[in-house]
């Protein structure tokens, strides 16, 4: 009964502190962390029983693993190698070393120093990619950049697990072990090939022939943990059997299906698990060595920021994507929890420095979100303070620009994406010159290779690319970038280099809009505003409407819509006023009714506009709808009108169509 008290109680408080954390914007993981600070016999001791919760806490981390592993795909692997093997190498191992340094030159021992260094080479994928989730930026190149050494260090897990136990001892690691330990590797790979080639698939065929979910679901399990178990045996680490377990699944076709059954319960598990974390931090050891604390927090920041970018930097990227992704990795990450356990279950660090690990671990990943925001900020001011160092995009360019630029009157496209890409086409169709401003290398010595000069590789937001790509000669600059915190600056810089410029920005939200208009831009295509018309648009083709009709009445809707998103558009309405006006209206239909007074009259005689601010109707007529139908249109006896307005109106408007 103490274990499920246990664990209502954990899922009651979890709930509340989520909550808080959703609010203030706090990472699910601090939230759990901050929990387990709380309730735990450090805190308030509301839960005594640490056995317990360390218990479920090692189910969680071995469906952690498992899940990992289900997900884990050699394809993703082999697309992306540059950016996960060389940057991610780069990173964790630079990382490792200059920890690694720094705490063997305070005088720790050297075994303690590199599982140190392996603790803060690991940063946080579920808290990263969160926060890129919620700014859009998961598909940009800093996004797939991230990603690809965060799939790196996913992987790096594996042999700090298997290293760990050969740096518990003296000084240094017993390489004595060595042997026994690369053929318990190579036993593992072999087992992985066999398992994921025959064994795994025909089992689990067979199990899909009954048509059981609850079957599926225990052959599923029966996997995870026998093999974690059958690893444990071997004196490798249950974790690393729980990775191997999903590696081996997620070479089947059942790995989407097995990933939707586990992931409910590894999100229960994990949040335990990090519960537990937090249990073992004692505040008042904390809170009596505050100054070492913040201490390390700073080391662990700076070193992870340089380590980050200049490991970014060597693959050539810009000097923006660099920043950003040192910015981004500067926390702790999940599984350095696990390591930190593991070292302080085998002695390989003391309980005081485990303490220090946790409270500064804890305080990175509450700060993530902070200076991934900070990002822009940063770059700015860096390339205000050393203009000529950090200038490895132009650097790049500079050799391989035309000799002659476009001359005038020419279109600046800025991303070239798949809406870039469509901006060019029309561009190439209608005979328009065009020169493209992108970040992404790849992308730049593609379209070098098909002999298109008309490519820049720099970053937008530095006047000299802008001026490199003939911004003064320009007629038009399009921004189509998915960076929706960098298009401001662009539009700035835009702006003062060529004041009659006509710039046209992309947004991803409305709210966004008014505030690009501010800057400068001319005119803003919001993307929610231009989704719904198409999703509107299809809905009344499968009504039987023609398209011409649908094409009249979306342009119509599109032109008053637009009012808001154009410099031309009213400029005394803010954007308050602008939702205000479109909340307050629906779709209203009345009904022509015998004997009232619109029967036999005109649309235009209506005169819905000048008289109730309604900007056109459409007409159902005998199972008949017209969207946009002219305005000597008569109205008939049981016709039906449908209109956008508001309820005020509808009332004003029955006396006219009433008997």
């Amino acid at each position: 009964m103490e274990i499920i008290a246990a664990i209502v109680l954990i899922l009651l408080l979890s709930i509340v502190f989520l909550f808080i954390g959703r609010r203030f914007n706090i990472p699910s993981v601090v939230s759990f962390l901050v929990l387990g600070i709380l309730v735990g016999p450090f805190g308030l001791a509301i839960l005594s029983d640490q056995g317990i919760i360390e218990t479920i806490g090692e189910i969680g981390v071995i469906l952690l693993l498992f899940v990992i592993g289900l997900e884990f795909s050699f394809e993703k692997l082999f697309k992306s190698w540059k950016v996960v093997i060389i940057g991610g190498l780069l990173q964790v191992c630079m990382t490792i070393v200059s920890m690694a340094l720094i705490i063997r030159f305070l005088g720790f021992p050297f075994n303690e120093a590199v599982f140190i260094g392996f603790l803060v080479s690991l940063s946080s994928t579920a808290i990263v990619m969160k926060v890129l989730q919620d700014r859009g930026q998961v598909e940009t190149l800093s996004g797939r950049t991230l990603l690809g050494i965060l799939i790196f260090q996913d992987i790096a897990i594996i042999p700090m697990i298997l290293i760990t136990p050969l740096l518990i001892g003296g000084g240094g690691p017993d390489f004595n072990t060595l042997p026994s330990e690369i053929l318990k590797v190579a036993v593992l790979i072999v087992v992985i090939i066999v398992s994921s080639r025959w064994l795994v698939p025909w089992f689990l065929f067979r199990v899909a022939l009954a048509k059981s979910r609850e079957l599926f679901f225990f052959a599923i399990a029966g996997i995870c943990f026998a093999v974690a178990w059958l690893t444990s045996m071997s004196g490798l680490s249950f974790t690393l059997g729980a990775f191997v377990a999903g590696l081996i699944i997620s070479e089947s076709e059942y790995s989407v299906d097995a990933i939707s059954h586990i992931i409910p319960f590894r999100d229960v598990f994990a949040a335990v698990f990090f519960v537990s974390i937090g249990m073992l931090l004692d505040a008042r050891i904390v809170m009596a060595n505050y100054t070492i604390i913040l201490i390390i927090v700073i080391l662990i920041i700076v070193v992870k920021i340089l380590t980050g970018s200049l490991a970014v930097a060597a693959l050539g990227m810009p000097a923006r994507v660099s920043i950003f992704t040192g910015l981004a990795l500067c926390q702790i990450g999940e599984f350095s929890f696990v390591l930190a356990e593991s070292g302080l279950k085998g002695d390989l660090i003391p309980s005081a420095t485990y303490q220090f690990f946790l409270g500064a671990a804890i305080i990175t990943m509450a700060l993530t979100p902070f200076t991934m925001r900070a990002s822009p900020g940063v770059t700015r001011l860096l390339y205000r303070l050393f203009p000529r160092r950090f200038r490895p995009a132009e650097n790049a360019v500079e050799g391989d620009l035309p000799d002659e630029g476009p001359s005038h009157d020419h279109i600046i496209i800025v991303g070239y994406g798949t809406r870039g890409r469509s901006v060019a086409r029309a561009a190439e169709i209608a005979g328009i010159p065009y020169m493209v401003i992108e970040l992404n290398p790849g992308i730049v010595r593609k379209e070098r290779a098909e002999h298109r000069k008309n490519c820049v590789f720099g970053d937008a937001t530095r006047e000299e690319i802008l001026k490199h790509a003939g911004i003064t000669q320009a007629k038009a600059l399009v921004i189509v970038i998915p960076e929706q915190d960098e298009i401001a600056g662009i539009i700035h810089h835009a702006r003062r280099l060529s004041p009659s410029l006509y710039i046209v920005a992309r947004a991803s939200r409305i709210e966004s809009a008014r505030d690009l208009l501010d800057i400068g831009a001319d005119e803003v295509i919001a993307e929610d505003f231009e989704a719904s018309l198409e999703i509107f648009a299809r809905i009344l083709n499968k009504y039987q409407i023609s398209e011409d009709e649908i094409s009249r009445f979306v342009s119509r809707i599109r032109r008053g819509g637009y009012g808001f998103f154009k410099k031309s558009g009213s400029s005394d309405i803010n954007l308050l006023e602008y939702r205000k006006k479109f909340d307050d209206q629906r779709i209203h239909t009345i009904r022509v009714l015998p004997g009232s007074w619109a029967a036999g009259k005109t649309l235009s005689e209506l005169d819905l506009k000048n008289q109730f601010g309604i900007d056109g109707a459409s007409l159902r007529r005998e199972h008949t709808t017209q969207l946009d139908p002219p305005a000597e249109t008569q109205l008939q006896e049981g016709d039906e009108i449908i209109l956008f307005t508001t309820d005020q109106n509808v009332q004003k408007l029955n006396d006219y169509f009433s008997s």
